[in-house]
């Protein structure tokens, strides 16, 4: 077990001004039995009064609604937690047995999984997830640029590069394929700047998690803000407002550490 302090800020900003701006947020670690959240506040600027909830997935929900006229969207966490990496979760959904949007195969990479799982020979779950990401590091090269929050799987694989989303779609989609059951993590790890993402896979009694990007286990260094079948459930932030803008430039910051920097 591990305690960990956390800071989390994202930085909208519109090239004219919006207005009617609805949106969701999913930035507050949830609490499981994996993290316990000793603290946690968050700011949004501009001030708006805003509704938490939780969604079907277990991710906390924070939605506002922003009347007047803005050019920009800034909310900030911080906050401290307990991570227990080794703690069971049970959480199980059927849902996650099936592609979904994000991890649906084309052809390309339904030939990639047949080829790769002939020469499989472990037996558990975890095993040959483990086998399958090891296939995957000696394929795909992590890039940046390369593709965005849209890309498919299928996209990414076809293009042999990415970043962790595209690293944790790649490898939902071949677990899929392969029976076992698993689900996209979006949160803050150590070896990142930025969010990441990793996955966790069923074992047939719990989750477990696995970082298919850096090819290795999850540990304590990582938090969960938000899990679901693809990024589509975990995306940190959705909205949709009206004004006479053409583009956003969006700026995130993360930090996550064993020391204090309130």
């Amino acid at each position: 077990m591990k305690k960990l302090y956390f800071h989390f800020s994202t930085k909208l900003t519109f090239d004219n001004y919006v207005h009617d701006h609805s949106f969701a947020l999913r930035c507050i670690p949830p609490e499981t039995p994996s993290q316990h959240i000793l603290s946690c506040e968050l700011d949004i600027s501009p001030f708006v009064s805003a509704m938490q909830t939780v969604d079907s997935f277990g991710n906390n929900v924070t939605s506002g609604y922003l009347k007047k006229e803005h050019r920009y969207l800034d909310f900030e966490i911080k906050g401290c937690a307990e991570i227990d990496c080794n703690a069971k979760k049970t959480d199980f959904m059927p849902c996650y047995s099936y592609q979904s949007k994000y991890t649906k195969p084309d052809s390309g990479l339904a030939e990639w999984y047949s080829e790769i799982s002939s020469g499989c020979t472990a037996d558990t779950p975890f095993e040959r997830m483990k086998y399958f990401s090891d296939c995957l590091s000696q394929v795909m090269v992590y890039e940046k640029n390369r593709t965005n929050i849209a890309t498919t799987a299928a996209q990414a694989f076809a293009i042999k590069k990415g970043v962790c989303q595209d690293f944790t779609h790649v490898m939902l989609s071949v677990l899929r394929m392969d029976g076992i059951p698993c689900r996209y993590i979006a949160g803050l790890a150590s070896c990142d700047g930025e969010t990441h993402s990793w996955l966790e896979i069923w074992t047939g009694e719990c989750w477990k998690g696995y970082d298919p990007t850096n090819n290795c286990d999850v540990s304590d260094d990582y938090l969960i803000l938000s899990q679901g079948r693809d990024f589509g459930d975990c995306a940190v932030d959705r909205g949709v407002m009206f004004g006479a803008y053409t583009k956003q430039l969006q700026l995130i910051e993360s930090c996550l550490s064993e020391s204090s920097f309130y």
